[in-house]
């Protein structure tokens, strides 16, 4: 941490597919301090560089492996960390539908005394599926029925702040600042 500067935060923004996460994530990161904003780590974004892809391109099934996905969730810390360490500010962008998913991000931040918030975007299946639908060249892979079978995700208890994403990208942002 640099003297006189303000600490830097890391939020990370869970929810299912379709939850408007990456928006959100853009949106907020250049506001947080310090200057010149938050860096974005985005697990879809990862996933596709651990498979030596462009953002855009499709992976297979096998791709999504639990073991797979935890090493996703271990590279996203560790690059928050790093990030974190140099004073920048950290926007972590991913389902997190896991709740160890959650604790190791935050034990991670607690170790170097960086403050944190969670945020787990919720809203209803036909707006989710609605979004899914409009994506075009994006780094998720999610579809419709993956979007569907993620309504069966046992969540576990949430300790994040839980914000409502079922209206418009700026009200989900509002609400975001506003718990910040």
């Amino acid at each position: 941490m640099v003297p006189g500067h303000p600490a830097p935060i890391l939020v990370a923004i869970g929810g299912l597919s379709g939850t408007g996460k990456s928006v959100l994530a853009r949106a907020l990161a250049p506001s947080l301090l310090p200057r010149p904003g938050a860096a974005v780590l985005r697990s879809d974004v990862l996933r596709k560089q651990l498979f030596h892809v462009n953002e855009t391109d499709r992976l297979p099934e096998s791709a999504y492996r639990p073991e797979i996905t935890a090493q996703i969730y271990e590279i996203l810390t560790q690059r928050a960390m790093r990030i974190l360490s140099q004073g920048r500010s950290v926007v972590a962008d991913a389902v997190f539908a896991e709740q160890a998913e959650r604790e190791a991000i935050f034990e991670a931040t607690r170790r170097l005394k960086v403050r944190f918030t969670g945020f787990f975007l919720r809203t209803d299946l036909a707006t989710r599926l609605n979004r899914v639908g409009r994506r075009e060249k994006d780094a998720s892979d999610a579809t419709a029925d993956i979007a569907g079978l993620q309504e069966r995700y046992n969540i576990g208890a949430l300790d994040w702040t839980i914000i409502d994403a079922s209206g418009t990208p700026e009200q989900t942002l509002k609400q975001c600042k506003i718990a910040l």
